[in-house]
């Protein structure tokens, strides 16, 4: 899905892309459309948090700030009012409200899989 990005660091066009986490949890990338490379990942990983099926952790802070309220302006998921303390800051829960094409596994993984 190509969305219209007018976060503070990532702006213009992006590919919004579905990844698992290894335990099982939505992993949302922003891929530049024309080359596939990484602008940000948007969510974040606390396994010790219950999050319900169809939610994600939306990252706000320091690179991704402006990145959760972009992706609700697009339609992509809905904030709720819901956040979890991880380390100093606090990731936003959000519902996801599209279907997103899976992403690459394999590829440039390795943060995602340990992300925490």
């Amino acid at each position: 899905m190509i969305i219209k990005m007018d976060a503070k660091y990532v702006k213009g066009q992006v590919a919004v892309s579905k990844l698992y986490y290894n335990n099982g949890r939505i992993a949302l990338e922003l891929l530049d459309p024309d080359d596939g490379e990484i602008q940000a990942t948007a969510t974040v990983n606390v396994p010790e948090f219950p999050l319900k099926d169809g939610y994600v952790l939306l990252k706000g802070w320091s690179e991704n700030e402006g990145i959760p309220e972009a992706l609700e302006k697009a339609g992509v998921v809905r904030l709720t009012k819901h956040t979890v303390q991880t380390g100093f800051v606090k990731a936003q829960v959000a519902k996801l409200l599209v279907q997103l094409q899976q992403g690459n596994n394999q590829a440039h993984r390795g943060s995602l899989a340990d992300e925490h």
